[in-house]
């Protein structure tokens, strides 16, 4: 049996530089009590967990956590791709910044630990998309947030698919033609920001529609069940499908980026026409 506490305390020890925080994924009291015992009182824990009895407790044992919507026992190595992107988020967030070093403790559904430099992460690739297309950083993570909720939830049971587009509206606009009747119309521009996680519940709604999901660079929806219009000259390449093609296509025809959610559970951001970052969430 894997003695985490002694996993945590030896990698302390050994390492040279020091952690600026402490990120847990546990389904156990126990554990996370066990580990938190012997950490520097200096050093800031947070647990994340699949379970609301887990967080509670906790919180009564005055350590902050928060609820996964994720479970966490089903994910098998596939957590490791939600540690990075949980590590993105907490970047856009503002929680964490390009250089830091993290102990990620793992307790669910394997134990271990691993050391996330943030300097080495994708993250540095999100920055420069950002930069590049004149968008915040948190924009992207938290379209990555609700792109990963529509994978790895699906909709009744059935696996689905989604796809964004961000950038310029007169741009999108003129590359693509309505399939519905626009359902964001005569909303205020705060309840259609995807910066507000109480509007991701609304915005995965319409990503089911056919088509896409218009955004300006301020993260605001625009429209929804938007048909992009590929040009003859764009081909689609081996094994790809209608849904990426089209983020490929509307990615090199607008000065913007595209997020493709696949049923497959894959999410794959497109800007200029290529893949500039993948991530399989099972």
């Amino acid at each position: 049996m894997v003695d985490l506490a002694a996993m945590v305390t030896s990698t302390l020890e050994s390492e040279r530089r020091s952690f600026n925080a402490v990120l847990m994924l546990a389904n156990s009291v126990r554990k996370v009590k066990t580990v938190a015992e012997i950490l520097p009182k200096d050093l800031k824990l947070n647990v994340l967990s699949s379970q609301t009895r887990v967080v509670e407790a906790l919180h009564d044992a005055e350590i902050d956590a928060s609820l996964l919507e994720e479970s966490l026992t089903s994910q098998g190595l596939g957590v490791l791709n939600h540690v990075h992107d949980l590590v993105l988020q907490a970047i856009g967030e503002g929680n964490l910044t390009s250089g830091e070093r993290l102990l990620v403790v793992l307790a669910e559904p394997l134990d271990g630990v691993i050391v996330v430099d943030t300097s080495n992460l994708n993250s540095n690739r999100f920055a420069a998309l950002a930069q590049d297309y004149s968008i915040d950083l948190e924009i992207l993570t938290k379209m990555m947030q609700l792109a990963r909720q529509i994978g790895s939830r699906g909709r009744e049971g059935h696996a689905v698919g989604a796809l964004f587009a961000l950038g310029a509206l007169p741009a999108l606009r003129k590359h693509t033609t309505a399939l519905v009747l626009n359902p964001f119309k005569g909303h205020a521009a705060e309840k259609r920001s995807i910066l507000d996680e109480a509007n991701h519940e609304t915005l995965a709604e319409f990503a089911w529609l056919d088509g896409a999901i218009l955004f300006n660079r301020e993260g605001i929806a625009s429209d929804a069940g938007r048909y992009i219009q590929v040009p003859a000259g764009i081909t689609p390449k081996p094994g790809e499908g209608g849904r990426h093609l089209a983020a490929r296509a509307i990615s090199q025809l607008v000065d913007g980026i595209a997020v493709c959610v696949s049923s497959s559970g894959t999410i794959t951001v497109y800007a200029n026409g290529r893949n500039r970052y993948r991530v399989k969430l099972n």
